[in-house]
């Protein structure tokens, strides 16, 4: 995950895989980037791996785009202050907000 999401190439998020486009934004400790799904040859975007989990299906990128935060941590205290967003996240179904879809916490 590291050099993909350092010099493009692919991210795998549990068992979804993702290309990463390009950076979106920085700040503190973490990026965003714009990810597209990789999907096989022969299953479409509206069959691919996040449309097997998600519950909502308008929650669903018609193009397979999405956005992914990397937040990098460096000790305990980081790693519960991102378990909390993540939890936090979770809770939330706003129009104005992006839906939390999936997450992984990844030891490098």
């Amino acid at each position: 995950m590291y050099d993909a999401a350092n010099g493009g190439g692919d991210v795998w998020i549990n068992d979804i895989r993702f290309k990463i486009v390009r950076q979106l934004g920085e700040g503190g400790f973490a990026y965003v980037y714009l990810v597209k799904e990789v999907t096989s040859d022969s299953s479409s975007i509206s069959a691919g791996g996040l449309a097997k989990k998600v519950k909502d299906p308008s929650h669903l990128s018609d193009d397979g785009t999405y956005a992914m935060k990397k937040v990098l941590i460096q000790n305990n205290e980081q790693l519960e202050l991102v378990r909390e967003e993540i939890r936090v996240s979770s809770l939330f179904s706003h129009r104005n907000l992006l839906p939390l879809l999936d997450h992984a916490i990844i030891s490098v």
